[in-house]
């Protein structure tokens, strides 16, 4: 009897073509075009025919077929191997570089009241004790944060609204340019509606220009979801987007969209107001039941088919206008393309695996307090320590590697699914919506979602959009889609 090996969910044969050659765990996508896609649990992939599966199926690997599977890392033997560990270190980068995104919030007061506010910010005039932060903190926290083994660091300011507390914005970036050891990246993220002359001069002179910025469409759309105590929030952050750009010196202010339920039927208006202000993409971001929006879910939130629904048409849109040429890009789809396409990691706390919570972020409250990342800064089970301990310390917890444990999805049935090796998981959303950090994945609406997505890309790189696609990617493009 012939020795049998499993490779995936099959059984095959060693034939005499195989020698030393096995096969990486794998999954299969039928295409439209009627070929079929095999999926590595590290997410390279080989087109092949009908006939071609057939063989596989059969353990009947030998010849060209055998060096196809080879260069596209579907089978493993002595040529291949070393460039495969190249490219899963390579794809698991961030899981050695330490924390770079430091996120300090100098306050948790907002002028706003918007009803999805993850942050669960506190009104304006408010006081709350430990709701602002202090100087003697502030500088605990750069002692902190100086206690990284990188070099390179981001320092973003969020809230609340930072610039409700900007004295510490100042006091922090002074005492941080005193240090030496650190190239420090500073980052604002804004509603803009409390900018003003001084401040945006004191952003030009320190050469701050990674400003960030929420618009959620026009008008209509934008003051029905960021509701402004006292004005429109549209009409003030309009005019700094255009003030910062043609009087301070900013050549680009970044915005994102909250897509609430209001949001869902203006998918093209939402593209078109962004293209109105100069951008060249979007990423419209999906409502997450945390904080406030969890509370306000009945009002504003929706079903995954309903997200999913107004993405492709986002995405579709960005399409047909880039056929136009007018370049509009979607950026869900471009992550999910590098993925596709490279054996690189993508810097981005949200869109990694293990994500990047913990081991590219981190989250500092007024108070001294550390949080895996922004996003979890309103669930004290994400508490990962305080300013007062050491960096080892705080990083080496059990709160950190457990959340790391967690995100790897190892062990979880997303290592079932195909798309897993291109996909993402948090668990603060899982945590936020079932009270469990551990998935629920048949009622998981995250998991729905970027199940959608990823099919949508996969497919498109494999139809008459595939130049547009890649055309978005541009130079960034790590690799050509194969046919």
């Amino acid at each position: 009897m012939k020795k049998r090996k499993r490779f995936g969910t099959k059984d095959f044969s060693a034939g005499h073509g195989m020698q030393k050659m096995r096969l990486n765990k794998f999954f299969e996508h039928r295409l439209p075009n009627g070929k079929t896609a095999l999926i590595s649990s590290f997410g390279d992939y080989s087109i092949v025919g009908k006939t071609e599966a057939g063989l596989i199926r059969k353990g009947k690997i030998s010849g060209g077929l055998q060096k196809k599977l080879e260069r596209d890392f579907i089978a493993v033997s002595e040529k291949n191997k070393q460039a495969l560990a190249e490219r899963i270190r390579k794809r698991y980068s961030h899981v050695f570089e330490g924390v770079t995104l430091h996120i300090v919030n100098p306050t948790m007061r907002c002028n706003h009241a918007c009803q999805y506010c993850y942050a669960q910010s506190l009104p304006l005039g408010g006081k709350c004790k430990g709701s602002d932060l202090g100087k003697e903190t502030a500088l605990k926290i750069i002692d902190f944060i100086w206690q990284s083994p990188g070099r390179e660091i981001v320092m973003e300011f969020q809230g609340g609204e930072p610039l409700a507390n900007f004295p510490a914005i100042e006091f922090i970036v002074e005492e941080s340019k005193k240090r030496t050891g650190k190239n420090v990246h500073f980052r604002i993220v804004t509603n803009l509606t409390l900018m003003d002359n001084d401040i945006a001069r004191f952003l030009q002179r320190n050469k701050i220009f990674d400003v960030c910025t929420s618009l959620d469409g026009p008008k209509s759309v934008h003051d029905k979801n960021r509701r402004l105590l006292g004005g429109s929030s549209y009409e003030k952050v309009v005019y700094w987007i255009n003030a910062l750009k043609s009087e301070f010196g900013f050549r680009h202010i970044g915005m994102l969209p909250t897509i609430t339920r209001h949001s869902l039927n203006f998918p093209r208006e939402i593209v078109d107001e962004y293209r109105r202000h100069g951008m060249a993409d979007i990423i419209p971001v999906m409502l997450r039941p945390i904080g406030r929006a969890k509370q306000n879910w009945k009002k504003i939130g929706y079903q995954a088919e309903d997200y999913i629904r107004f993405w492709r048409a986002v995405a579709d849109y960005c399409i047909k206008l880039s056929r136009e040429g007018k370049p509009m890009a979607e950026q869900y789809s471009l992550i999910t393309m590098r993925k596709i396409l490279g054996a690189g990691g993508i810097a981005h706390t949200c869109f990694s695996k293990p994500c990047g919570a913990g081991l590219m972020q981190a989250s500092y409250q007024p108070n001294g307090s550390i949080f895996t990342c922004d996003e979890a800064k309103s669930e004290p089970l994400f508490k990962i320590g305080d300013v007062s301990q050491g960096y080892r310390e705080v990083f080496t917890s059990p709160a950190v590697l457990n959340m790391v444990a967690l995100s790897s999805t190892w062990g979880f049935l997303c290592n079932e699914c195909k798309w897993s090796p291109y996909c993402w998981f948090c668990p603060v959303l899982a945590y936020s919506g079932s009270g469990n950090p551990l998935p629920m994945l048949p009622l998981d609406m995250d998991c729905a979602v970027k199940k959608a997505q990823i099919s949508f890309v996969f497919e498109k790189l494999f139809s008459k959009d595939k130049g547009i696609l890649l055309q978005w990617l541009g130079s960034q493009a790590p690799a050509q889609a194969k046919n």
